[in-house]
């Protein structure tokens, strides 16, 4: 069994807690209050510093998965009903073009973030299980390399040798911050799944992409709405579904979830533009036979 399964994580149950209060923290941070950075980092939370990391991490792991599988699901899906309602097409070729990309899409999406995000990590460990052998069985090597790296980054070589001297003593963080340094690689958690991202961003591809086709078979059968106001309806639920997405985006990054839900929008807006526009020009153009 490789050294890489035996890595603790930083965040793991095990840490000791942090003297500070993220949220604390972050709010300081947002309202440019120094006196109280200072004092958020002085003191501990009532629930513990640890534990609010850990539950962040928790969430913000599968956020890029969330979003990602969401936005590609609902602007592909939509993308498709505007292309096939610019074109004339009767109402049951869009719901079939519909589905068919959603379910098909969805399916490519999750096994690809999956596979793509498995053959990272293996990556990942194989560079990590070649630095623990060279650091196990050469270890003077190693610690050159790193008061070199140290050197190229402005630290002269007596504080290189002390603090690469000193953090060899713990070869688990010393390894970890060599594959940070050296490679530029984040060691990630033992307990990290690759397929569970993969199953999040099909979830989120299902889920989002299904708003403009149930919207517009909920509403197919309303007497007198017609295609256009069924498109209408459609872009009124994938509008608000892209804000949510959005906004949730920009509640994970700590931005202004207003103005992230906004940058969604239009971009799912530019999108499904373009597309009706290609249906709509090419049943002008091309006339049926």
């Amino acid at each position: 069994m490789s050294d890489y399964v035996n890595v603790p994580s930083p965040r793991g149950p095990e840490s000791p807690s942090l003297s500070r209060d993220l949220e604390l923290a972050k709010k300081a941070y947002k309202d440019g209050d120094l006196t109280a950075s200072i004092a958020a980092h002085t003191a501990k939370s009532k629930e513990g510093a640890a534990k609010q990391e850990a539950h962040a991490g928790e969430g913000s792991e599968y956020i890029k998965s969330l979003v990602f599988g969401g936005l590609d699901g609902i602007i592909t899906t939509f993308a498709i009903v505007s292309a096939a309602v610019g074109a004339s097409l009767g109402n049951k070729t869009v719901v079939v073009m519909g589905l068919a990309n959603l379910v098909a899409d969805a399916i490519s999406m999750g096994l690809g973030d999956a596979l793509s995000e498995k053959a990272e990590l293996d990556y990942i460990k194989r560079e990590y299980d070649r630095e623990a052998w060279e650091l196990k069985n050469h270890p003077e090597g190693e610690r050159t390399e790193m008061i070199e790296l140290y050197e190229e980054n402005g630290v002269s070589k007596q504080d290189a040798e002390m603090i690469i001297t000193t953090m060899a003593k713990y070869p688990d963080f010393f390894l970890k911050h060599m594959m940070n340094l050296e490679l530029e690689m984040m060691v990630p958690d033992p307990d990290d799944d690759p397929w569970k991202k993969g199953a999040v961003t099909f979830l989120a591809f299902v889920a989002f992409g299904a708003v403009p086709l149930l919207s517009f078979i909920a509403f197919s059968n309303v007497e007198g709405i017609g295609q256009d106001g069924l498109f209408l309806v459609c872009c009124v639920f994938t509008a608000t579904a892209i804000f949510a997405l959005g906004a949730v985006k920009g509640r994970f990054a700590q931005s202004n979830m207003i103005v992230s839900g906004a940058h969604m929008l239009l971009n799912g807006s530019l999108a499904a533009a373009s597309s009706y526009v290609i249906g709509w020009g090419l049943e002008v153009l091309v006339p049926d036979e």
